[in-house]
């Protein structure tokens, strides 16, 4: 890298002011400096904003395409090396993402992953403007100039995601013995070309739902590892005509194939239910990105590419 003494100057001047005054090009100069002073010569600054270096490279690695579903662990810091958070292999399984289709926060990460391999580590540097400003609650510094260490550790496509929560939700079934009709009544398992599996768990009686009828229903969710998320009694829903919100396909398909009073187990894959979701990091402002209507709130229910269930009453 060029040596930056007259930039390095002027960081002295930019840290000294107050946050508020800090621009654009204070920020890229900042950020510049601080790759000078860690000897760092390999990185790339994007006209998106943000700067970018592998630490660990795989020529050899698939590519990241827009669209990709990308398997990550990181680390979030600012330029002081003060760890923000993190998320490792001691911290449990690598962490699912969409990119290139707004499913990810900040936006800077899902910039910088686009420049990457499966197998490869790299440094995002990410400006302000595409990390934290829009941030109100004061969680992170809106000012904060992020550093995200990453590592890919898996590239794939969705339709690989979906074929593996194919499997997944037959070896559920399996492992419930939800075909074994003796101790889970009433009928087997029924699995659609969509790929949920509906299982009746309790007759009912009366016609099957029709668009613009009020459908009144409870249920209680959970994924295939029995953790539940979300619980409702007594919802009531227009068939049809997405109020009082939108449920999810698989949701809604398994109403229509309800008797009322009928209590019914409903798997539904990511396909059929909440997709790429958003991945958030740090995770622990997922709420506040939500109060901000930044994100929808199921983010902070329904990780990406979760494969859910739902124990459903429909009322007469």
């Amino acid at each position: 890298m060029r040596n930056f003494v007259a930039i390095a100057v002027l960081l002295l001047i930019v840290l000294s002011c107050g946050k508020d005054d800090v621009t654009t090009s204070d920020v890229d100069a900042t950020i510049v400096a601080w790759l000078d002073t860690m000897n760092v010569d390999s990185a790339t600054a994007d006209v998106s904003g943000i700067y970018y270096y592998a630490t660990v490279e795989n020529p050899a690695g698939t590519a990241i395409a827009t669209e990709s579903v990308v398997s990550i662990y990181y680390t979030l810091s600012d330029l002081d090396g003060n760890v923000i958070a993190s998320h490792q292999r001691t911290d449990g399984d690598s962490l699912m993402l969409k990119q290139g289709v707004s499913a990810v926060f900040p936006v800077g990460l899902d910039l910088g992953l686009a420049f990457m391999r499966d197998g490869e580590t790299f440094n995002i540097i990410i400006p302000p403007t595409l990390g934290y400003q829009d941030l109100t609650s004061g969680a992170v510094d809106s000012n904060l100039i992020s550093l995200i260490q990453v590592e890919v550790v898996n590239v794939q496509n969705e339709t690989s995601v979906f074929t593996q929560e194919a499997t997944d939700i037959a070896n559920y079934i399996v492992s419930e013995n939800l075909n074994d009709t003796v101790t889970n009544p009433v009928n087997m398992v029924v699995t659609f070309a969509s790929g949920v599996a509906y299982k009746r768990l309790s007759k009912g009686f009366g016609p099957l739902a029709v668009n613009g009828e009020t459908l009144i229903f409870s249920y209680d969710a959970f994924f295939l590892d029995n953790t539940a998320f979300d619980s409702k009694n007594n919802f009531q829903f227009v068939l049809g005509a997405d109020q009082p919100r939108p449920l999810i396909p698989g949701f809604e398909f398994g109403l229509t194939i309800m008797e009322p009073n009928e209590r019914a187990l409903l798997l539904i894959p990511s396909s059929q239910g909440y997709r790429e979701s958003a991945l958030v990091v740090p995770a622990s402002i997922t709420a506040d990105l939500i109060e901000d209507a930044i994100i929808p709130d199921y983010v902070l229910r329904v990780p990406p590419y979760s494969t859910i269930a739902f124990d459903v009453i429909r009322f007469d």
